[in-house]
């Protein structure tokens, strides 16, 4: 299977003991209690908590190690009238932190300027980008934001110039942490009971000790960076986010994220309108070289200023797009070309990309790919790397197992970024395939969706109105799925020509946004699990509910039933004009498992010839795996475009356009069908009177009216006949509905499926 999905685990007497406390203690369903033990909240206690998040369960921050010192430092600085720096970082929760921290600060009576590095000058502190600052007017306090726990060194040159140096940071600590003031929930041994803020939430929490609770007027800028930064959304995180929210949510929202927001008066979110539409924004400044813009669209005043800068921040948005979209497609070709996708980790280099880019590139090859991915852009002598990688697949203990060929490295289990010398590149290449080449298992690479449990009976509202409860969604507590069997439905477009569609199922109606490709497996006579996420809408005062499709998984088994099924959809082909080149002949001693390759069949019994190819994963119709490699597709409509070549396991009645290489292995066509298939003009005249007698019926495919309204005599003819009066405009489906056109006169010799058809035959 190319996807599988995991439920949640079976829960024993005494855990279903403890949920059905949970659900009584806190007037909540069964179901719902059980959601909250699925994400370790166990007892009443936790379940309380999680339930009622808010600023009420806020940790006091002088329970931060290092605390009292920033705040009394702090307050010297204002006494005395120093000049104070904040220091960030280019990213979303860097720009935050700083302007966070600036408005905390003005509040205390302290003017600071701020410094946000370029993404081109590194992580991290920058001498001497600070050195001009300290040019400009003598820098006596700086405070970094987002950074500074691993800058030692130069938080020691700092010292030696008379600059003293307060770290805020939420980083992982170095062995050696810098010989200043610190605050980060991270280092070991403290009494701070959260230790997962992010560097704004580090940032608030240090604002909150200066001035209270007026900080948390700049909670906005703490639950951007929370999302923004892919923070789980648990414990003070989520009390920090539902507080920004309520923000977001009123009157009192920041001019410069309503103007980002842009006309839009839905409900402010954490995912859709934070993590889809702030965020991007404010890095996209960093991504562009001009990480300043978004800093200085959260500190202006005048309305003219705000509108222009979230116009910059909106055209670089735009620009970043097509500048990942065109390394995102060399990238593809690279790999194509070097025959990469089968390696155990992918990693490419371009010294024209830019190192802004890379991170995003990679994070969208490992969904294409599904395995660790490192996209290098070119700097000097050097190449800079952002590395992405899977569930399963621990990114950074593999970097750390070849350090000795990096120049630097950093990060964590799921990302990280990889100095390496343009001469170690091919070496560092060969050394992480060789280390996870064992270590990657076919499960490790295998697509994989979570969902909480099958629902078997009714979705009530109730249950749907509880899981509103556990907002917001988010890294660290993603929203609920939850999975349902059917068998053959109908999917309908919403209304005409949508791309979008709507079926039925016991449980509730499903809404499957751009989902034309399952509209096919839905129909057919199979089992199919589809999963789901239960949403809520209202309109005009009235809520409803309906299941987000989020996927189908046919379980097709021998493929026996779909015999008629895939005969359809082969002959609808031969309607379509072939380009591209003619398949040709090898032998089935040349069919093994290669790179690059998609192996085709018309027929699955044919499969049996094919013991080599048997551990591969076989699809109909359409491929739901975008790896190009190693695969089956019965019948395909379409193929993924990096595909290097084809192999036709049995000739098909009609090639697919295709540029690059193909081949037949056997010159019989699936299933000997044609011998089923008469092209006599008697039999099309019976199927004739069938159809006309059987207008205004539904209509929603050959093969499904034959078993509904005929289910009598050669199934394999009527499909034929019936594709080709559809093709002759004799009869034609109008609103899922089988109609006749008395004034179509058109001969059967017009058809291109039945002159095709002939010419097969003989």
């Amino acid at each position: 299977m190319a996807m599988k999905v995991i439920y949640g685990k079976t829960l024993n007497e005494i855990e279903i003991q403890n949920v059905n406390k949970i659900a009584f203690e806190c007037g909540i369903l069964k179901d719902t209690a059980r959601l909250l033990f699925y994400r370790g909240i166990d007892t009443v206690e936790k379940a309380k908590r999680f339930l009622n998040p808010g600023k009420h369960a806020f940790n006091d921050p002088y329970l931060l190690d290092g605390m009292y010192d920033a705040v009394r430092r702090i307050l010297k600085a204002r006494e005395e009238k120093e000049s104070v720096v904040i220091f960030g970082d280019y990213d979303a929760d860097g720009v935050c932190a700083t302007a966070l921290l600036y408005y905390c600060l003005k509040d205390f009576g302290i003017i600071a300027r701020t410094i946000i590095p370029e993404r081109e000058q590194g992580y991290g502190l920058n001498l001497d980008t600070i050195a001009k600052h300290n040019a400009d007017g003598k820098i006596d306090l700086l405070i970094t934001v987002d950074c500074g726990i691993s800058d030692f060194e130069k938080i020691s040159k700092l010292k030696e110039q008379g600059i003293d140096v307060i770290v805020t940071d939420h980083h992982e600590p170095p062995e050696i942490l810098p010989d200043c003031i610190k605050v980060n929930p991270k280092i070991k041994g403290q009494k701070y009971p959260f230790s997962d803020l992010c560097g704004a939430g580090v940032a608030y929490k240090l604002g909150y000790a200066l001035i209270g609770e007026k900080a948390n007027d700049y909670l906005e800028f703490a639950t951007v960076a929370t999302v923004a930064d892919s923070m789980d959304l648990v414990g003070e995180n989520r009390d920090i986010v539902v507080e920004g929210l309520k923000i977001f949510n009123s009157a009192k929202i920041n001019p410069a994220f309503k103007c980002l927001l842009g006309d839009n008066n839905k409900q402010i979110t954490a995912q859709q309108s934070l993590a889809y539409i702030i965020a991007p924004r404010i890095n996209a400044g960093g991504r562009m070289g001009d990480a300043n813009c978004a800093l200085q669209l959260f500190l202006a005043e005048k309305e003219n200023d705000i509108f222009d800068l979230t116009a910059k921040l909106n055209s670089y948005n735009l620009a970043r797009q097509v500048g990942c979209d065109e390394i995102y497609r060399q990238a593809k070709l690279q790999i194509k070309q070097q025959g990469k996708n089968n390696n155990s980790i992918i990693l490419l280099g371009d010294e024209k990309w830019s190192a802004g880019f890379t991170g995003i590139v990679a994070a969208k090859l490992v969904e294409d790919y599904n395995k660790p991915v490192i996209v290098f852009a070119g700097q000097g002598d050097y190449l800079k790397g952002s590395a992405r990688s899977v569930e399963g697949v621990n990114i950074y203990e593999a970097i750390c197992a070849v350090k000795d060929c990096l120049i630097g490295f950093g990060g964590h289990t799921q990302a990280a970024g990889v100095s390496v010398s343009k001469e170690n590149f091919d070496i560092l290449d060969q050394r992480l395939n060789e280390y996870l080449q064992d270590k990657i298992t076919s499960f490790d690479v295998e697509k994989k969706l979570y969902a909480e449990w099958n629902i078997q009976g009714e979705f009530s509202m109730r249950f749907a109105k509880e899981i509103e409860l556990l907002e917001p969604f988010g890294i660290g507590n993603k929203r609920p799925l939850f999975t349902t069997k059917v068998n053959a439905v109908n999917s309908i477009p919403l209304k005409k020509d949508s791309p979008h569609y709507s079926f039925n199922t016991e449980i509730l109606d499903m809404l499957d946004f751009n989902g034309g490709a399952n509209v096919l497996p839905l129909s057919l006579p199979v089992a199919k699990t589809v999963v789901f996420e239960p949403n809520l809408s209202v309109f005009k005062s009235r809520t409803s509910l309906k299941g987000y499709v989020r996927a189908v998984m046919p379980e097709y088994g021998d493929f026996s039933d779909l015999k008629l099924h895939i005969f359809e959809n082969n002959i609808k082909k031969l309607i379509e004009d072939v380009k591209g080149q003619e398949a040709v002949k090898t032998t089935i001693n040349d069919v093994a498992v290669e790179s690059g390759k998609v192996y085709v069949v018309s027929d699955p019994e044919s499969l049996k010839n094919f013991d080599t190819l048997s551990k591969i994963p076989t699809y109909l119709f359409e491929c739901t795996n975008k790896n190009s490699t190693d695969y089956i597709v019965i019948s395909p409509n379409s193929l993924p475009n990096d595909v290097e070549s084809i192999v036709y396991l049995d000739k098909p009645m009609q090639p697919m356009s295709f540029e690059g290489k193909s081949y037949t292995v056997s010159n019989e066509i699936g299933y000997n069908v044609l011998d089923e298939v008469s092209v006599d003009r008697a039999v099309f005249a019976d199927i004739f009177s069938i159809l006309k007698n059987n207008c205004n019926k539904r209509f929603n495919s050959a093969t499904e009216f034959f078993y509904k309204n005929v289910n009598d005599g050669n199934g394999f003819n009527f499909v034929f006949a019936t594709t080709v009066f559809m093709e002759l405009g004799i009869f034609k489906v109008v609103n899922d509905v089988l109609q006749y056109d008395i004034k179509v006169k058109n001969p059967l010799t017009n058809s291109k499926v039945y002159s095709k058809i002939c010419i097969l035959k003989g």
